[in-house]
């Protein structure tokens, strides 16, 4: 299992405001670009990202479900179509840290309802480059060594693979290494944790699917890429 800590990420200026045009219907206005950027420096003064992941070999498929060499198992059908064709599944947790909860939820108990959307706008955008962020190092290890390719990553709550996977996904991987643990209705605490997994092998045999979004008919939702 690997621990990655003290994570350094290259944050562009312009963080968090493509998602915030989409919450507020593609229009910014000047207080609001304001805000953004008091905002920001305020959470990237909170961020302490980090990250544990461990590679599992899958010994079969089959309809729905994934069966690893350990003895874990993986059941959904989207779960079982993206890992079609990998030899092996690398599990991983990831989080922004526990301070970044801390001033959402001060945010949130402020009443100011703008600020509130702004943090949001910026954490979802930073969990999305802290995913690419981890995602590289994965492949890096990985694709360059075994010479394999690599899945589109894919998580429990996403659709039709459950949130209650969670269970499995943190039997597989320690998330306490990094502070994060799983509270009775299978949502990681801190909130701003992702779980998930990337399927891994030969390159003609590996699922091609582009995104998780491909899997999925809400084409109005607000995280579609």
């Amino acid at each position: 299992m690997k621990i990655i800590k003290n994570i350094q990420l290259d944050i562009p200026e312009d963080t968090g405001r493509d998602f915030l045009k989409k919450l507020m219907g593609g229009r910014m206005i000047p207080r609001m670009e304001e805000m953004l950027a008091q905002k920001r420096a305020e959470t990237i003064d909170a961020l302490d990202p980090g990250a544990v992941y461990n590679a599992f070999r899958i010994k079969d498929i089959q309809g729905d479900s994934v069966f690893f060499e350990s003895g874990y198992i993986f059941k959904g059908p989207n779960i079982s179509k993206i890992l079609t064709g990998s030899e092996k599944a690398v599990i991983f947790i990831f989080t922004l840290g526990e301070n970044i909860e801390k001033l959402a939820k001060t945010q949130k108990d402020s009443g100011d309802t703008l600020g509130t959307i702004i943090v949001d706008a910026l954490t979802t955008s930073m969990l999305t480059l802290t995913g690419e962020y981890v995602g590289r190092i994965i492949k890096e290890e990985y694709l360059d060594r075994e010479g394999y390719g690599a899945t589109c990553t894919y998580s429990p709550g996403q659709y039709k693979w459950t949130i209650e996977e969670q269970k499995e996904i943190f039997s597989m991987v320690d998330g306490s290494r990094i502070g994060v643990e799983l509270n009775q209705s299978c949502l990681m605490v801190p909130f701003m944790s992702v779980s998930g997994v990337y399927g891994l092998g030969p390159e003609d045999k590996i699922n091609k699917t582009r995104v998780a979004c491909d899997l999925c008919p809400r084409e109005n939702c607000i995280g579609r890429r």
